[in-house]
């Protein structure tokens, strides 16, 4: 028992603290957008995606980066992109083909870790590029649909969004083809 406590203490770093509360703030941001209060939703989305900078700089600076906090920041991206899309399809702020090419995309990649860890036993996740360059391009996007910006924008931002999205998915699946065929 002593054992697992110690262990649990040192994967629960400062980097991973900050994680688990951009977890945490998904429901608050979900029932904000639904009840309509976009001033404090907005400023939340903007914190949650804040903390996604921080966590990493902690990880980094402070030498904790741990398993757990490469499982949880994609992970936490995952989900607060999923369920903030979801409720904005739901509000009929986006599109519901929007919400199914961001779902797609990430369903994907936790479908392809899983068959990758299932098949070779690695569970290493390794953030593309890429990946990065299309998590921050649908947070903007994101933040843009409730700011009243001009529609030129907002649909300049949803291109460049989704090209990003499938881009980043054809990337994914090419690395997952390697690892597999490297595996095989």
């Amino acid at each position: 028992m002593t054992k697992t406590k110690s262990n649990f203490k040192s994967v629960m770093t400062l980097a991973n603290k900050i994680t688990v509360v951009r977890i945490l703030l998904i429901p608050v941001i979900v029932i904000g957008l639904l009840e309509q209060h976009n001033n404090w939703v907005y400023l939340l989305l903007a914190i949650s995606m804040a903390t996604d900078l921080l966590d990493g700089l902690a990880a980094r600076r402070l030498g904790e980066r741990t398993r757990l906090g490469a499982f949880l920041d994609p992970m936490a991206d995952k989900l607060l992109l999923t369920a903030v899309f979801l409720t904005l399809t739901f509000l009929k702020r986006i599109d519901m083909w929007v919400f199914v090419v961001v779902f797609s995309r990430d369903l994907m990649i936790v479908l392809g870790w899983t068959v990758i860890f299932i098949l070779t036993g690695s569970s290493t996740v390794q953030p593309r590029p890429l990946g990065k360059s299309t998590t921050a391009a649908q947070m903007v996007m994101a933040l843009a649909i409730m700011l009243p910006m001009p529609a030129p924008v907002v649909n300049g931002l949803l291109w460049l969004t989704i090209g990003l999205t499938v881009a980043s998915a054809i990337d994914y699946l090419r690395v997952g083809e390697r690892r597999l065929g490297d595996w095989g």
